[in-house]
Order: C-alpha cells, then structure tokens, then sequence
C-alpha cells in the first residue's frame, strides 16, 4: 500500500532539508514523495536531489507555473501512484520516524478513509503549542488538521480535488463537500492521538490572512448551503476574536493573546 507525499514548494532552501529528511527516514518505505516546485530560483531543488541523491526513485518533481496552493496539490493527485495520499507542505516536517507505519497499521484494516491527528505548532510571536483536532461541526470550523490528513485515493475519486477559486480554505471547502454529501463517510477516520505527526511553522497564507480566510469559510458553507444560525453565530464569534486581536496587537499588548492562546489550546 503506496503512500503519496505531495509537497508544493517555492523557493524553500531554508526549510526543505527538514521536510525531506523526515519523509524519507520513514521506517515504511513504501512512499513516493511528490514536489510540485513553481520554478523555484533559489536553492529549494538542489537541496532536495542532494538528500535523495541516493534515493531518486523516491521523488517526482513537477515544475512549473501553477494557478495557487489548490492547484498545486491538485497536481501533485494527478501525478501520484498511491493508494494513501496526505500534503506536506515545505516548511512542515514530520516528527517521528513511524508516522507512515502507524499510518499503514490503520488503513490496512480496510475500513479507515481518514487518518489524522494533532500537530506541534511553532509560533514565536504568540506562543507555540500541541494543536489537537476541534473534531467539531464543519459550520464551527475547520475539524481537522490538514497537515496530518492522510486519505484514501477513493475520496478523491467520489468527491472531487481542491478548488482552485479558493486562495486559503480549499481544505476546510474539500471537508464541507464530503459532509454536504456524505456526512457518515467522515466516520470512517481514524484520530491518532499517541503524539503530534506533524511540526508546523506559523505564517502560511491562511494564518497571515486570517480575516480573509473566515470570510472565504462563510463563502464555503453558502455553497454547500450550510449557512444556518449555528454558522453564523460562530462567523461572528471568530470575526470578533481578529479584531480584538487587531487591536491588542496594535497597543503592544500581544501578550495577552500568547496567553489566551496557549490557555485555549491547553484546554482542548
């Protein structure tokens, strides 16, 4: 059972190393590791040949131009060979050696669609933390962490790629459409809480543009028409939350929201 790492990359020399390292010291070596370079100038694919150098039967490498982030992974679906297929961004990297074993324990049952799980989250300004899965309603929020998400090609196959019109949920909008049309397939995952998979680094698109990304949420949940009270009433609460946030940032008083943070996150 053939796992497929896609790896969208744009001039990443200074955390690819890391990325690539942790794919291949897997201890289950049925794995391809996919990266979607968009003609990267500076030293991203050097580093990446140099630690598969002996190896390179283990790497695809797409570049070119892509149309965003949804496009890029799309890609890298319609290049892979596996049976299981999860996103590892260039700046993320997985922390222990067995993440694909565990992986492989669980799908080789054969009713597993979805493995997941918590993520050590790296945010020097307001503060780092294990991030575990709301696990709540899609129209709360997102209830996974996408970085861990490894899923059966058969998902894809019945419910479609990423989209491309979104520029910073098209993870969250791939969750909505499975629940829209199959919420009990949702079920069929498996949460993996015996340590965090993935280390993540704050400051991707979604995190950098957290206003923009919720108002992309609500734009999701109208097209699967799960835009009710219960959504709007969270719409609200989140929209509230990033303009205290704002403002707090804006009167030096970040500390405030390091503490919040590192109490809600705690408290999951």
């Amino acid at each position: 059972m053939k796992i497929s790492v896609i790896t969208p990359v744009y001039n990443s020399e200074k955390t690819i190393r890391e990325t690539c390292e942790s794919v291949l010291r897997q201890n289950y070596h049925d794995f391809e590791h996919l990266i979607i370079d968009k003609e990267s100038s500076d030293k991203t694919l050097e580093i990446i040949k140099e630690v598969y150098s002996e190896n390179l039967n283990k790497i695809k490498i797409i570049t070119g131009p892509d149309k965003g982030i949804a496009d890029a992974f799309n890609i890298g679906i319609s290049h892979s060979d596996g049976e299981i297929i999860t996103i590892l961004n260039g700046d993320d990297y997985y922390i222990s050696d067995d993440t694909f074993s565990e992986v492989f324990k669980i799908f080789s049952e054969g009713s597993t669609l979805m493995f997941h799980g918590d993520i050590l989250f790296q945010d020097e300004k307001f503060g780092s933390n294990i991030r575990r899965p709301l696990l709540c309603d899609v129209r709360e929020a997102m209830p996974y962490n996408h970085p861990t998400i490894f899923l059966n090609r058969i998902v894809y196959d019945n419910y479609g790629i990423f989209d491309t019109s979104l520029k910073y949920t098209m993870d969250y909008d791939l969750i909505c459409r499975i629940s829209a049309q199959n919420p009990s397939l949702l079920q069929k995952s498996f949460y993996y809480k015996n340590k965090p998979i993935v280390f993540m680094r704050a400051g991707g698109i979604s995190w950098k543009h957290e206003k923009k990304s919720v108002l992309e949420m609500k734009k999701v949940l109208l097209k699967y028409s799960l835009w009710d009270a219960r959504a709007k009433r969270f719409f609200r609460k989140r929209m509230f939350r990033i303009k205290i946030k704002g403002l707090l940032e804006k009167t030096g008083l970040s500390l405030m929201i390091k503490i919040w943070r590192n109490m809600k996150w705690k408290n999951k």
